[in-house]
């Protein structure tokens, strides 16, 4: 059981930092480019950039799920491997966010 949680634990923190990095190179290269029809205030690429959003989120809970529930199980092992995965996706996520809320790139 604790192997499925190191995969999960493992894979949602590489592709947490796979699609932040890949939703701000979306924000800063193609957003700009996907015209918003008239009257309305939102385009396809506000649609897009929510979803990279919903992505980045839902992997972080995922891995901080992983991440508990490995630390509860090996409290007396090794359970700081787990908690520093969680930190590092967590700054991932808290990354993307204050990236793509300032005009660091766009």
């Amino acid at each position: 059981m604790e192997s499925r949680f190191d995969k999960l634990l493992i894979i949602s923190n590489t592709l947490i930092h796979f699609f932040a990095f890949s939703g701000l190179i979306y924000r800063s290269q193609l957003y700009s480019h996907i015209p918003v029809s008239t009257g309305e205030p939102y385009g396809l690429g506000d649609i897009i950039d929510l979803l990279f959003a919903v992505t980045v989120t839902i992997l972080w809970c995922c891995l901080f799920i992983s991440a508990v529930t490995l630390t509860v199980l090996n409290l007396k092992d090794n359970w700081f491997d787990s908690i520093k995965t969680l930190l590092y996706g967590t700054v991932g996520l808290t990354g993307y966010f204050y990236i793509k809320s300032s005009n660091l790139i766009f």
